[in-house]
């Protein structure tokens, strides 16, 4: 953290990811613990020098920095003190007000996960918001199933391998298994083909099933010993998210407390019931002949919660809860592997690796980790604002969320416009993204576009040259609009936030459209009236000049007589909002002159037919 970044923290709050303390003499003692949080949860910077008062924070320095530095450094490299090795470093800042130490505490790998301080386990906290709170029991159970060496899915169970698994789902799986790998199998019986592929392992001379083996294919009641709570909870709403409150009632649900094979079927079918376009799968596969996007999204998600969840979490259910403008899935148990590396192929360590096997082998789960990055593209391919990932380490939780809402609104696009460049599709998605939110990280930008991480960091120079973005912090890739542009794009009171901080940026298409009215403006000449939102008598233009038109015939259309009137409120606006443009540009007054759609304008088009029923679509003249 550099001197900037903590000037601009200072300012700030204090949040999951820093944690100021006064210790103007010694270590403060409670400095261990907010070790023990950050190295629990997803690591954060711990601040020597800064005291708060009245809720604000304030430099009040370190006496003798070299000193309490050294005691600190001393302090977490005691196995008496902390229970790991961290590799932590201070950095010394002299300002006017004092010196102030900033040390780096990161994250911890899964295997050395709950750290503790005093030798004690139950000395472990984690990091929420601003606070470090000790683990409950729980909590610790969750850390220490995550560290074991031996998996928990691959663990022997002593059940009786002749009567615990579901033959109907055991006969599914190797039809699925013939189709994905022809040959491999089809002549053995059922206990060679479930020994051979690890569902069934030899323990002192005897055959006893893998805890993966019953979850993926055990019969109802062994499921039910082994896992006492529900798979999955399936509901439907007929609200929109914001208007749902725990005393809503859903619509339809569907809880599932047998094997994940049934799980998946169940999971389906409730989406084949509630589904917008009603289809078919084939009863082999649970796969659409034609998979369209949104199914694409829903499925890869759907597959992410059931194979990747904590089953020795007993406290917590899988929901995935179907509302009218969304769909949102939450996991007990977060993922190893952080939002940007889950957006990038290749294999990354899981929490069941038994059960992901099964999957794969008969072509459930995603090849070479796509899955999340599956449905980031599906999302993407319908213009939709890319899937929300909350992977929260203090909670040991994996949410997503797939909103149905356009990336690109008709505001955005009228303030893109209004800029007097050309923007690529990747430019003009990350650009719209930081009207939005009002900042963007590398993960964000791979979401948005798709690229992997070196195309994405050479889009963000682009658009650095091109003076639309700038980085917020050093060396954390994570930035916001260029300065000039904050105050024309982002609304009055509007946060440029630091990261893991909440954002007061627009996020709904209605605010978007109120804080351009207000911004652009003023880059319109007084003679022409700001662009802000189409008319109908505009979008009655919009919609007639996909080929070049006159202005007696874009009179006709719109049924207006008065010439001058016609041209300073509704024509000149769309041409200096850049959403049509003069076939003769040189030659204002030219009689031969004609007006046609822009790019922008087409978009504008496209966007708005969209949005309308199909009987109000007019065909095109």
């Amino acid at each position: 953290m550099n001197r900037d970044e903590l000037l601009n923290r200072l300012n700030s709050i204090e949040w999951n990811d820093i944690e100021f303390k006064e210790a103007a003499w010694a270590v403060p003692k409670d400095a261990l613990s907010t070790v023990s949080a950050f190295a629990n949860t997803a690591g954060g910077y711990l601040v020597f020098g800064v005291k708060q008062q009245n809720g604000t924070f304030s430099v009040s320095g370190v006496v003798d920095a070299d000193k309490v530095q050294n005691d600190f450094l001393g302090q977490i490299r005691d196995k008496n003190k902390i229970s790991i090795f961290l590799p932590v470093d201070g950095k010394i800042h002299s300002l006017d007000e004092g010196m102030v130490i900033v040390f780096y505490v990161p994250e911890a790998q899964r295997s050395e996960k709950p750290v503790y301080i005093d030798g004690n386990p139950k000395k472990s906290y984690v990091r929420r918001g601003g606070r470090d709170d000790t683990c409950t029991g729980d909590e610790l159970q969750r850390f220490m199933r995550d560290a074991a060496s031996d998996r928990f899915d691959a663990e022997p169970l002593d059940l009786d391998v002749h009567q615990c698994f579901d033959e109907a789902s055991v006969n599914w799986y190797r039809k699925r298994f013939d189709i994905s790998n022809p040959g491999k199998g089809s002549t053995q019986d059922n206990a060679t083909f479930l020994r051979k592929w690890g569902f069934v392992i030899e323990r002192g001379g005897v055959l006893l099933p893998t805890r993966a083996a019953i979850l993926v294919l055990g019969a109802d009641e062994y499921v039910r010993q082994v896992l006492p709570r529900m798979v999955v909870d399936l509901q439907l709403y007929r609200y929109k998210k914001d208007e749902y409150t725990p005393s809503v009632r859903w619509a339809d649900r569907v809880t599932v407390e047998e094997n994940l094979i049934k799980a998946w079927q169940s999971v389906i079918e409730f989406y084949f019931k509630h589904s917008d376009r009603p289809f078919s799968v084939d009863a082999a596969t649970l796969r659409r002949d034609d998979d369209p996007p949104d199914y694409i999204s829903f499925r890869e998600a759907a597959i992410n919660l059931l194979i990747h969840q904590d089953f020795g979490d007993h406290t917590r259910v899988p929901a995935i809860r179907l509302f009218r403008d969304c769909a949102e899935f939450f996991n007990p148990g977060d993922a190893y592997a952080s939002a940007e590396q889950l957006l990038d192929p290749g294999d990354k360590e899981v929490r069941n690796p038994s059960i992901v096997s099964a999957f794969r082998r008969v072509g459930l789960s995603d090849q070479g980790g796509t899955g999340v990055g599956a449905i980031f593209e599906g999302w993407r391919k319908l213009g939709y604002v890319p899937p929300e990932i909350d992977n929260n380490k203090a909670e040991k939780s994996f949410r997503i969320r797939l909103s149905k809402e356009k990336l690109l609104s008709e505001a955005q696009l009228l303030a893109q416009a209004s800029l007097g460049m050309s923007l690529s599709e990747h430019e003009a998605a990350v650009f719209a993204y930081l009207i939005r939110q009002g900042q963007v990280d590398l993960a964000d930008i791979k979401g948005l576009t798709g690229l992997s991480g070196p195309a994405a960091l050479a889009l963000v120079q682009r658009l650095t040259v091109q003076a639309l973005l700038a980085p917020l912090t050093e060396g954390a890739h994570l930035y916001t609009l260029a300065e000039h542009l904050r105050q024309r794009f982002l609304p009055s009171g509007a946060v440029v936030a630091l990261q893991d901080q909440p954002v007061t940026a627009p996020t709904a298409q209605g605010a978007a459209t109120e804080q351009v009215t207000v911004q652009v403006a003023p880059e319109v000449t007084e003679q022409v009236q700001a662009l802000v939102q189409l008319s109908s008598i505009q979008w009655l233009i919009v919609e007639h000049t996909d080929t070049p038109r006159t202005l007696s015939e874009l009179l006709n259309i719109s049924g207006y007589k008065q010439r001058p009137h016609f041209k300073a409120h509704h024509l000149e606006p769309l041409l200096a909002g850049g959403v049509i443009r003069m076939t003769v540009p040189d030659k204002p007054t030219s009689s031969k002159q004609q007006y046609v759609l822009t790019d922008t304008g087409v978009k504008l088009k496209t966007l708005r037919m969209q949005g309308k029923p199909a009987t109000e679509q007019e065909p095109e003249q």
